[in-house]
């Protein structure tokens, strides 16, 4: 578990000792589960039975993955866990052992004695035990009653995400730079209109699943915008498309590491992992990325 300090800097201590209290002192009270968490637990299991797009990607990741990251992120609609179910898991997972904590704007040395007096009495306990993510791969489909047409290419790989897959995700988006216009990918000008293609780009600690979601009204333009697609995952990137794809990417890792999310992202499983956990590292190892390491993932991935 990563907990990210974002707050105002006069009030840092204060927010360790809050956060503190909820991992020490959380009660789980069994009201606050079947008023307040379930409710939202069903409402949300609703909508993304009903949303094409999340139906596709919760789809991709069992096919890509089967099991742990294959699993759903939406608990059914009357899930069976209980409230001692989550004391038991909270009790496992909030340990010294389990925990990172990340902050922005304060020096190393304060952050980790405000860690030191608020969690330092934290009870340790053996770390989660998890089996290493593997890559299956395979094809499904999916029933659905919405009007979208919705297809999702993409592969994934195990072990731990790369630059080189940031860049390949940044160099296939059809993103436009300047607002209400096509954008000069490949994929975005064989894209019929009214067909949407959206890179798909999720990076976890020991893999990562990367593509493209497909949508639209009619089914050969969605077909179209798919053979595009998997056209350029096929081709060869050129030095100048990968200069351009590595600044892109490099601009959006900058960019997420403006948001408390971002920063999570870039950084937590670097935390885990023991390397150096700062932005600056992480936007300077993009420079070795080159137009040969993003072709070989297609590659490897089966594409090329």
């Amino acid at each position: 578990m990563v907990i990210f300090l974002w707050g105002l800097r006069n009030y840092r201590e204060y927010f360790v000792d809050v956060l503190a209290s909820f991992i020490t002192g959380a009660r789980f009270a069994r009201h606050e589960l079947n008023e307040l968490v379930l409710p939202v637990v069903e409402a949300d299991s609703i909508v993304a039975s009903n949303d094409p797009a999340t139906k596709a990607l919760e789809a991709a990741h069992t096919m890509a993955f089967r099991h742990g990251l294959g699993a759903s992120i939406f608990a059914s609609q009357h899930p069976s866990f209980t409230v001692e179910d989550i004391k038991a898991f909270a009790a496992s997972a909030f340990s010294s052992g389990n925990i990172a904590v990340l902050g922005t704007g304060i020096d190393q040395v304060k952050l980790s004695k405000l860690v030191e007096k608020s969690l330092g009495k934290i009870p340790s306990s053996s770390s989660a035990t998890t089996s290493s993510t593997k890559y299956y791969g395979g094809e499904t489909r999916v029933e659905s009653s919405s009007p979208l047409q919705t297809v999702f290419i993409g592969f994934g790989t195990a072990g731990a995400p790369s630059n080189n897959l940031a860049t390949l995700a940044s160099h296939i988006s059809p993103e436009p730079h300047v607002k209400w216009s096509k954008g000069i990918s490949p994929v975005s000008e064989a894209t019929p209109t009214g067909t949407t293609v959206q890179t798909v780009y999720l990076p976890y600690s020991d893999a990562t699943l990367l593509g493209v979601l497909i949508q639209g009204e009619n089914a050969a333009d969605v077909k179209t915008a798919a053979q595009a697609a998997v056209k350029v995952l096929k081709s060869q990137v050129s030095e100048t498309d990968a200069k351009k794809a590595i600044a892109k990417a490099k601009f959006r890792a900058a960019s997420e590491a403006d948001s408390r999310d971002g920063v999570v992202s870039l950084l937590g499983n670097k935390v885990f992992s023991g390397t150096d956990a700062s932005v600056e590292t992480a936007l300077s190892s993009f420079d070795a990325v080159s137009s040969s390491s993003i072709s070989s993932v297609s590659l490897l991935c089966g594409f090329a």
